[in-house]
């Protein structure tokens, strides 16, 4: 994914609509296909490397398996690409020798083999390699009763043609992980498109590029106070969504307990699951007793917060939410993910394992970076609003406060202003601040006064009760 870090980058929109019809010279536009073989109407089809040391191509009876969706990628001498979609498209199919009765495999290397030529004889569609073979079905060779694809002399008999049908989308939705962002922030829109693989062919573009300069990639620089519409276009089919930018500090807000409600799409994360000596939720909607690890999830709500304000990004992990891999924007799951050291999962079921709750600060700020560089840690003790304000000016980003009382224990919140800072006395200082265990947003966990908050009225947290201050810096 192209990166976008400073609001001059230059910006190239790409403006060519795919197409998903076949043309009038029979050829085949670049997407995403089913190849059925005439012969017996099975489907082309490719093994997992765990069954198959090279994934070979088979045909079997049609089961809706991802492998059965081929992506095409037209190339500019007229070939193609070919990349079944298991293993999340990883693979493409290539032919090792240009014998006939060569097994097709796939891999994530391309080579001359890689390379097809489909056409059309008028009964049906011809995969040819560069050498000339076809691609064909018998009964001479098969692997797990599956009928292996080999490479055959063409005789146009009906099991060297195939029948090519597109794909139609059957999602195509945007979304942005926050409903604001700052004037000269980086963020993106981004398109969850089923089949996955066709958001590569979705073009962006921004209603007013003075406020949102958008990339060819959904990213997207925050040029100026104002609301644009962002606009995503594949085949025939548009989405859009307005991305608001406000000249002013935006800080971050996250429930640690709401799903549905809380600052981010922890909806969609319902039915993931941790392992760490028990097996439980990620979050539930609401208080749950520890049904789910959220319910004490106060810390990397806190570290997300902060995060997320300062454009922090996840190099390496997948977020099935937004279907980004790579690059990805700091809220309380990549976190989890990063302090779990877990790539994430590509779909909305399924676990991780470690404790995504119990935070480890070296291994999250080892995992994410800033504009490119790495980040690290200062976690300092004893803290006074005179240090804190002074603390928090060096980091308007926000600053994260451990507190400890003998009604709740250990929580954390993230300081974001200091409301008087001309006071005379020090003592006198008072704070806003960003709550994740606030559940009405506003009132009492998003940019409220410190005695707002769920912490003070309910929880009965005071300065007093302040701990320690953490925050983040660039490696020099």
């Amino acid at each position: 994914m192209k990166r976008i870090y400073m609001f001059f980058f230059a910006v190239c929109i790409l403006s060519a609509a795919l197409l998903c019809a076949v043309h009038a010279e029979e050829e085949l536009a670049s997407g995403i296909y089913t190849i059925k073989n005439q012969a017996d109407g099975t489907y082309l089809n490719a093994f997992d490397f765990a069954y198959a040391k090279d994934g070979y191509a088979y045909t079997a009876k049609y089961s809706g398996e991802e492998g059965e969706n081929i992506l095409l990628i037209q190339q500019e001498d007229g070939t193609y690409l070919l990349y079944p979609q298991s293993e999340s498209g990883k693979y493409a199919f290539y032919v090792s020798d240009s014998a006939a009765g060569t097994r097709i495999c796939k891999s994530e290397e391309l080579t001359s083999g890689s390379y097809f030529r489909i056409s059309n004889d008028g009964n049906g569609y011809v995969i040819s390699t560069a050498e000339g073979n076809v691609l064909g079905t018998t009964e001479k060779q098969a692997l797990y009763r599956m009928r292996l694809v080999t490479t055959e002399t063409y005789s146009g008999e009906a099991t060297q043609l195939w029948d090519l049908e597109a794909v139609p989308l059957s999602n195509f939705t945007l979304k942005t992980v926050t409903d604001e962002v700052r004037v000269n922030s980086v963020s993106a829109v981004y398109a969850v498109v089923t089949p996955a693989y066709m958001r590569n062919f979705v073009t962006w573009s921004s209603s007013d590029e003075s406020i949102v300069m958008i990339d060819d990639d959904g990213t997207f620089c925050a040029l100026s106070a104002g609301t644009a519409t962002v606009t995503a276009t594949i085949n025939d089919l548009c989405a859009s969504i307005d991305v608001t930018v406000v000249d002013e500090d935006a800080p971050t807000w996250y429930s640690q307990h709401l799903a549905y409600d809380g600052g981010w799409h922890a909806a969609d994360l319902t039915d993931v699951y941790f392992y760490s000596g028990s097996y439980k939720r990620f979050i539930i909607n609401g208080f749950n007793r520890g049904m789910d690890w959220m319910d004490e999830g106060c810390a990397i709500t806190a570290v997300a917060i902060v995060l997320r304000n300062l454009g922090a990004r996840y190099e390496k992990g997948y977020d099935f939410r937004f279907e980004a891999d790579g690059d990805l924007e700091a809220d309380p799951y990549t976190v989890a993910l990063a302090n779990t050291g877990n790539r994430g999962l590509t779909e909305s079921k399924g676990t991780l394992y470690y404790n995504p709750i119990l935070m480890n600060l070296r291994v999250i700020t080892a995992n994410f970076t800033l504009y490119g560089q790495p980040i690290t840690y200062t976690q300092t003790y004893g803290v006074s609003k005179k240090r804190l304000k002074e603390t928090l000016d060096q980091h308007p980003e926000g600053v994260i406060v451990s507190m400890k009382n003998s009604y709740n224990g250990s929580h954390y919140i993230v300081v974001t202003e200091c409301i008087n800072p001309t006071a005379a006395d020090p003592n006198d200082y008072r704070f806003k601040i960003s709550d994740p265990s606030g559940l009405h947003g506003s009132k009492d966990g998003e940019d409220v006064l410190f005695e707002k908050s769920i912490s003070y009225v309910t929880m009965r947290y005071r300065y007093s009760n302040f701990v320690s201050m953490i925050y983040f810096d660039i490696v020099e």
